[in-house]
């Protein structure tokens, strides 16, 4: 059999292998975090969608044996030793039960999730994306027309669409339940736009409707950290990415532009509330003024001062906002969990961040679409880690663990036919030389 049937017949055994639609459904709705039956309680539509998608593969016999293939063993071990960090840290706090509850959900996003997205090969892995991109799409697009729309109180608005869908302050925080974390899922999910497009699984009109309601969208987050993350996402796609990446990306600045050129003639200006919290900052270049930089900056320095009481064993899990002064946790990863769960809590979420951007690197050698994707999600979360408390709502972990999976073998299919195609022009050369 040749390389380009042996090519088809592994593409058809993959569809015939199509993840479960549990599984598809759960990922158009990771970022739909106001559906669920409390919001006290950290159980949505789609975790309910992954865990009966998981029970499917189970049942086929599916669920891969090293999700991050070679680095499983490392990813894993790093988080075993964040979540060490954090329970023996909270065996000397007055509330020990509360690592329970949080390594329930530590473990659901970074431990479980990795077996039921990765290991579906690149065609699978390239329709899971598609969920993803599709339900932020939707989601945004809802949330921009309540945005016009809606004409009730903040408090009718809570009630009727979900915690913070509008804020007090009229920022878009849609199903994600604010404003801050809508921008990041708007961030993270741009990058997987160019991808699919690049890679012609989305059309050119699809894209640039999607990537207009995703832009549009952030702009009503005003969220200044989210939008600086887009333009780092922009960037590590045009540094990373081949030919078609930067020609899409390029594109799509230049239609922004001239979009902007022509609202700006027709007296259309920027939303008011990205105007207040972030263009004017960019404007003055005083980044004190974006948002609430001030107040999160206290936090972090009040947290910087508890570190050295707490190197190695931390005060425990969800103690940080007991002892703060402000009465809140501070909103940078990092330093939270050094806080709260010691330095080896640290080092190991370190330490997955570290697989991750291996696995991103690595990529660029073999398939540099995947790869720009992977660096690029990787750098919006990063960002988004330091200005972020516990990162375990399925929203953060949905995008990172896609990417990674894609690339870890999205061009497979790419490369198949490439290969294909190579062996068949040297079919006809020696045919044509044969003849003479």
């Amino acid at each position: 059999m040749s390389s380009a049937s042996e090519g088809t017949v592994a593409d058809a055994r993959a569809m015939a292998d199509s993840p479960p639609t549990a599984i598809m459904v759960g990922i158009f709705l990771a970022a739909y975090l106001s559906w669920r039956p409390s919001i006290d309680i950290m159980f949505t539509v789609s975790d309910l969608c992954l865990l009966i998608g998981g029970a499917q593969l189970l049942v086929r016999k599916h669920i891969p044996l090293e999700p991050f293939g070679l680095l499983s063993p490392l990813w894993f071990a790093a988080f075993a030793l964040m979540m060490g960090g954090l329970l023996v840290s909270s065996l000397f706090c007055h509330d020990p039960t509360r690592w329970i509850i949080v390594a329930l959900q530590y473990s659901v996003a970074w431990a479980v999730l990795p077996f039921l997205l990765m290991g579906h090969g690149a065609a699978n892995t390239n329709r899971l994306a598609c969920a993803l991109l599709f339900g932020v799409f939707l989601m945004e697009l809802i949330g921009i027309i309540v945005y016009f729309t809606y004409s009730g109180s903040f408090e009718d608005a809570r009630a009727t669409l979900g915690l913070d869908f509008l804020s007090g302050s009229g920022r878009l925080g849609a199903f994600a339940t604010d404003a801050n974390w809508n921008g990041a899922t708007i961030s993270m999910a741009l990058p997987f736009a160019f991808y699919l497009r690049a890679r012609r699984v989305i059309g050119l009109w699809q894209m640039l409707v999607i990537a207009g309601v995703l832009f549009y969208a952030l702009l009503l987050s005003a969220s200044a950290t989210a939008f600086g993350s887009m333009v780092v996402a922009i960037l590590f796609f045009v540094l990373f990415g081949d030919r078609r990446i930067r020609a899409y990306v390029l594109g799509g600045l230049v239609g922004i532009v001239a979009l902007g050129v022509v609202l700006n003639a027709a007296n259309v200006t920027l939303p008011a509330v990205f105007q207040k919290r972030v263009a004017n900052a960019l404007e003055a270049g005083d980044i004190a003024e974006a948002g609430t930089f001030e107040d999160r900056l206290g936090l972090a320095k009040d947290a910087w001062q508890r570190v050295g009481d707490h190197m190695f064993v931390g005060v425990g899990v969800d103690q940080d906002r007991v002892i703060s002064p402000a009465g809140a946790p501070v909103h940078n990863m990092y330093l939270l969990l050094w806080v709260e769960g010691g330095f080896l809590a640290l080092v190991g979420w370190i330490a997955m961040i570290g697989v991750g951007g291996v696995i991103g690197f690595t990529a660029l050698k073999r398939d540099r679409l995947a790869g720009a994707l992977a660096l690029s999600v990787l750098a919006t979360f990063l960002l988004f880690s330091a200005a972020s408390p516990h990162m375990y709502a399925r929203l953060w972990a949905v995008p990172v663990l896609l990417a990674l999976a894609i690339a870890l073998h999205g061009g497979e299919a790419d490369l198949r036919r490439r290969s294909g195609r190579a062996l068949s022009s040297r079919r006809m050369r020696a045919l044509r030389y044969a003849r003479g």
